[in-house]
């Protein structure tokens, strides 16, 4: 509940995708499919930090190439609470998210949902903000194309 509203969330997780051959990766079908995104990587492995600029940094282009709307990008440090195992600096976190314009959090899932809970309300508010200033008349095509997405169904004109 947000704002004494239900809202409901729908999340692909790009580590687990649906087809084997797009592991780790963003697919241009999530890139249309998503109002924004949430990229985490653990503050204990640095491999996953560099995913997490790969991700990034594919997300920017292709959403560049393929649509002049901006989807916000949430960058996530997770692990907050194993500071002793740090492999990433916070300051570095923060630089990746500047530089891809994403906002920043670090967490801890494992100690509290809080976190999550800021991470997923702040993205909410992104997607709403980029709705209302990108907001355009619709016309049938438009709500054509929408509905065709929504029912899995591919139109070609």
């Amino acid at each position: 509940m947000v704002g004494g509203r239900d809202v409901c969330f729908s999340i692909w997780d790009s580590t687990c995708p649906q087809a084997a051959e797009l592991q780790g990766w963003v697919s241009e079908k999530q890139l249309r499919w998503a109002d924004g995104f949430v990229v985490v990587y653990s503050i204990c492995d640095r491999s996953s930090f560099h995913l997490a600029r790969q991700q990034l940094q594919r997300i920017r282009q292709l959403k560049r190439r393929g649509s002049s709307e901006k989807a916000p990008v949430i960058l996530v440090g997770n692990k907050r609470d194993l500071q002793h195992r740090r492999a990433v600096s916070s300051e570095e976190g923060r630089l990746l998210a500047l530089s891809t314009n994403s906002g920043f959090f670090e967490i801890s899932a494992a100690e509290t949902y809080h976190g999550a809970l800021v991470v997923f309300h702040e993205l909410l508010d992104l997607v709403r903000d980029s709705r209302s200033s990108g907001k355009k008349a619709v016309g049938i095509r438009g709500i054509v194309r929408t509905m065709s997405a929504v029912f899995g169904r591919r139109r070609t004109e």
